[in-house]
């Protein structure tokens, strides 16, 4: 499963992206992210992004590409991934589709004015981090962090104009992406007012129309793997939770075949999507 989750500035990308890479087993891939681990870790790429990044300056798009390829190369186990955000303009989605291939783009839209409004009205712990709302999330002590009473601030980049700027350039910058998407057959547009989960669930839903067989798995308890250390973890726990369809399908050869084939058949499973998915269906 590819996807592209689009959404202006404060459309909640980041957390739904989040939701359905734990749901669906997904690599979730935000620029933002990538760069930033790319400098920790001392890349070649991450060095030449640092010299940008600390002036302040757009990292080229070479250099983002560069760095998303280099992890769906090293994460071909994964079942799949979710692009947050990105691609960003027409160049980059371009750019992005002479490496893989997109199944589905998923475009959360959301009226300006109440963006504006999750956007001034967002507040940040200055000592940990935590994020709060003066509407949606309230602090317990106006201005004071419910969990270390560290300072609570507005971000230069929640500033009104800053987004009212930063709204402008995603408008101009993703209408052609839209559109491009759109006329490939790829796109749903998903409403983005409402709670967290209502917009999750119309999320999940476009998912399901897409990949009806995923229904079970879109709206079902998300099975979570079983910790172990890494000397005597086996190759597999069991099947993934959309792996058992098949594998029950296949439960009597595997019973017949002596633990040899099991075993095979174990490491076959290991990160990937099983049973008619949405590679088999194609890019619809």
């Amino acid at each position: 499963m590819r996807l592209v989750l689009l959404g202006p500035p404060s459309a909640g990308k980041g957390t739904q992206a989040s939701m359905l890479s734990t749901r669906f087993d997904l690599l979730h891939l935000a620029t933002g992210d990538l760069l930033r681990e790319a400098v920790a870790n001392g890349s070649s790429l991450g060095k030449k992004a640092k010299k940008y990044m600390d002036t302040g300056a757009l990292v080229p798009d070479a250099i983002v590409i560069g760095l998303l390829e280099g992890k769906m190369k090293s994460t071909q186990s994964q079942t799949g991934f979710v692009l947050d955000g990105f691609p960003r303009n027409l160049d980059q989605a371009k750019q992005l589709e002479e490496f893989t291939d997109i199944d589905l783009v998923l475009s959360i839209e959301v009226n300006p004015g109440l963006l504006l409004e999750r956007a001034t009205g967002r507040r940040v712990c200055r000592t940990c981090g935590a994020v709060y709302h003066l509407r949606f999330n309230p602090p317990k002590a106006p201005g004071v962090c419910d969990k270390d009473g560290g300072e609570l601030y507005l971000r230069d980049d929640d500033n009104e104009e800053v987004v009212k700027k930063r709204l402008r350039t995603y408008e101009e910058q993703t209408k052609p992406i839209i559109q491009h998407y759109e006329s490939t057959g790829k796109l749903k547009r998903i409403e983005g007012d409402g709670s967290i989960d209502e917009v999750q669930n119309r999320l999940l839903a476009a998912i399901v129309e897409q990949w009806p067989q995923l229904d079970g798995l879109a709206h079902g308890p998300i099975h979570k793997k079983a910790a172990a250390p890494a000397s005597s973890r086996p190759a597999m726990q069991g099947p993934r939770p959309q792996a058992q369809a098949q594998g029950q399908r296949q439960q009597g050869g595997q019973q017949q075949g002596g633990g040899r084939r099991r075993k095979r058949h174990r490491g076959r499973h290991r990160g990937r999507y099983n049973g008619p998915g949405p590679r088999q269906q194609g890019n619809n």
